[in-house]
């Protein structure tokens, strides 16, 4: 008995640091898809974290013609920015299983969400959006987008001269 306490001891003491992954957290940058198709957010490395920010819409114009805008968020003063381009990721950082301890925006709902993300199938990850206990959140699986995908924060291409504006 006394040996059975004994190694329950050290393995208590030593347990975490067994738990502690041996290898990195999975490569989750790139542009996806979120799962419904309705956008696509691009993944990148900010600073020892990683960030996110909209860089496609399957519809990126209301019906006036004007980007689409962040009318449903909590915060007034917040609601004329436009979704594209806006971060909706933010302060994720490797842990056990992925990447974890950040945020995500949920623009059709107005509110952020403490957020984890794992690797999924195949080209897919898998985001958890959640508040208290990932558990209870709900996880969205996004697929990675097409290279060919038009970004709506793509800067204009420049204008090329016309004949009349050359100059000789």
């Amino acid at each position: 008995m006394r040996n059975l306490m004994a190694g329950l001891r050290a393995l208590a003491l030593i347990g975490p640091a067994m738990a502690t992954p041996a290898f990195a957290a999975p490569d989750v940058t790139g542009t996806w898809m979120t799962e419904d198709g309705e956008g696509a957010v691009q993944i990148a490395p900010c600073d020892d974290r990683l960030c996110g920010r909209i860089v496609w819409l399957k519809t990126p114009l209301d019906e006036n013609g004007q980007p689409m805008r962040d009318e449903n968020n909590a915060d007034l003063s917040q609601r004329d920015r436009p979704l594209c381009g806006m971060e909706v990721l933010s302060g994720v950082a490797p842990g056990r299983d992925g990447w974890e301890g950040g945020w995500i925006y949920d623009p059709e709902a107005g509110a952020r969400y403490s957020v984890a993300i794992a690797p999924g199938e195949e080209d897919a990850i898998v985001v958890t959006g959640f508040v208290g206990m990932k558990a209870f959140g709900r996880a969205l699986q996004w697929h990675r987008a097409p290279a060919s995908l038009k970004r709506c924060d793509a800067p204009p291409a420049p204008a090329k001269a016309s004949a009349g504006n050359k100059r000789s």
